[in-house]
């Protein structure tokens, strides 16, 4: 029992730490199974892994840290700060928010009894840091961008191979073959990963701090380079050996290897880097192998530890967390509403036909519910999506067009905000976008029809969205999109939009909850 306490007194502030930890865990487990789930994605695979090196890195620091908590008033501010967005986050239960609080919250616990000393722990938090999913709608966001830039990269490549190519957004087109560069392959399954070794790498590199953080940011450019080369080389062996080299176990393995030759570029960059400092060192020397190193502690007795910012922020800690456990049991409301099997066919004359996704993207847009149709009249065509989502807590958002529509081969021309009048009292502002795939043009007009609201893009769409989930506790919505081909003028198919819009707009509220 004695070696029980003197541990404890010896250690007692490891013991708050891991104390307050397990009990932000415990309680807000729904944020933290959410990051669970999100860990079964492959490009999030690695972050189990991860998570437990930034546990022993921050293991192998501790014989280095002494007693002393200087300058520690800081991390009260930044536990506070935390503690607010934490509340912010519980009441809207959108979990992106709380997962990032709940680190940055114990980020600052560790400044307050740690010191300036938590400047030797930073690189475990930030470890921890980009293992946290995204925020769903950027995910989709970036994976589009990225699958268009592999694309466009990995065709200039396949054309200086000497072969024949014809791409449209992300499919490449070798003539007898097709390729579609999809979610899966758009280069993230490697960025994120490679981001997290080029950290690692960056703070074993023994090297000024602006080459260790062009080490980390240069896997950006690296991991897109390489994933540009891989689909050159799936389609050079796709030409050569038919459709079953993009498939199965080659597919799995070009991807390793590729991945391997990614670590081995950002070996051959630390070298290149020596060289311009001019450091003659071997690469086995120009890292910090990270040993558990023993510092020479300081005389107890010459050192006192500020109790005071612990003990408030362990306060404030506890205040936060029992004021959240009122919020814990707010059920969200689920509207009742009409599914989108009962939307009308026949809107004033306009004659729709109903079709379906076909290349599964339902399953990563994650919609409760969709309405996909074509409608004609008079020679005259406007595509209609309606895409509705009952919960955006778990960030399942229904995301932008600006993301997705490059990745068909259209081009966006242009784009602005468009007034729609409905009448003499009501009217609303939607993004309008001209696209264009060669000689063919197109316009668009969409908005976010949520709870009610009519918001133009994105941005006011997030913010409304965290307001009503504190307010109504709702996060229902849905996206509108209306598209119709240019012919004459833009001025024409101006006037079609505005038109069906003004006729499509008092369905809405049936299917759509106000």
């Amino acid at each position: 029992m004695s070696l029980f306490k003197k541990t404890l007194s010896e250690h007692w502030r490891l013991f708050v730490f891991a104390l307050v930890a397990s009990a932000l865990v415990l309680i807000f487990n729904d944020a933290i199974l959410e990051i669970w789930v999100r860990w079964g994605e492959e490009r999030y695979s690695h972050a189990p892994i991860v998570f437990l090196l930034a546990i022993y890195l921050a293991w192998i620091k501790r014989h280095e840290l002494n007693a002393e908590n200087t300058h520690a008033w800081y991390g009260v501010g930044i536990v506070v700060f935390s503690a607010i967005i934490l509340m912010i986050g519980e009441l809207s239960a959108i979990w992106t928010i709380v997962q990032y609080a709940l680190v940055f919250l114990l980020f600052g616990f560790a400044w307050t009894i740690l010191g300036v000393q938590i400047r030797k722990v930073t690189i475990p938090f930030l470890h921890i840091l980009v293992v946290i999913p995204l925020p769903y709608m950027l995910d989709v966001m970036l994976s589009g961008k990225f699958q268009l830039m592999s694309s466009d990269l990995g065709v200039h490549i396949i054309r200086l191979l000497g072969m024949s190519v014809y791409q449209e957004g992300n499919v490449i087109d070798l003539g007898i073959y097709k390729l579609q560069v999809v979610e899966a392959c758009s280069g993230l399954n490697y960025t994120y990963p490679l981001m997290t070794i080029g950290l690692m790498m960056g703070y074993m590199y023994k090297a000024p701090f602006f080459a260790r953080f062009l080490l980390f940011i240069t896997t950006i450019p690296i991991s897109i380079v390489m994933n540009s080369f891989r689909i050159a080389v799936v389609a050079l062996f796709v030409n050569h050996s038919g459709i079953k080299a993009a498939e199965g176990f080659m597919h799995y393995f070009e991807g390793w290897v590729i991945f391997i030759i990614c670590i081995i570029t950002l070996l051959i960059e630390v070298k290149v880097i020596n060289r311009v400092l001019g450091k003659r060192e071997s690469l086995a020397d120009s890292f910090d192998y990270l040993e558990a190193k023993h510092s020479i502690a300081a005389d107890a007795s010459k050192v006192r530890i500020n109790k005071r910012p612990i003990v408030i922020a362990f306060i404030c800690i506890l205040v936060t967390t029992l004021s959240t456990l009122t919020i814990h049991h707010r059920d969200e409301v689920i509207p009742t509403r009409v599914t989108f099997d009962q939307y009308p066919l026949e809107i004033d004359g306009w004659v729709g036909r109903r079709h379906e996704f076909q290349n599964g993207e339902n399953d990563i847009l994650k919609l409760k519910d969709y309405f996909l149709a074509d409608y004609n009249r008079a020679n005259r065509n406007v595509g209609v999506y309606l895409g509705y989502t009952e919960s955006q807590r778990r960030g399942f958002v229904p995301h932008s067009p600006k993301a997705c529509i490059p990745g068909g081969g259209w081009e966006i021309t242009d784009t602005k905000l468009h007034r729609i009048d409905l009448d003499a009292n009501k009217h609303f502002e939607v993004t309008r976008m001209v696209i264009a795939k060669g000689e063919s043009k197109q316009l668009i007009y969409y908005w976010f029809h949520q709870r009610g609201r009519d918001l133009s893009n994105e941005f006011p769409m997030k913010f409304a969205l965290l307001y009503d989930a504190i307010k109504l506790n709702r996060t229902d919505g849905a996206i509108v999109r209306f598209t119709t081909t240019i012919y004459k003028s833009e001025a024409e198919a101006d006037q079609v939009l505005s038109e069906f819009v003004r006729l499509s707009y008092p369905q809405f509220p049936r299917f759509i909850p106000n």
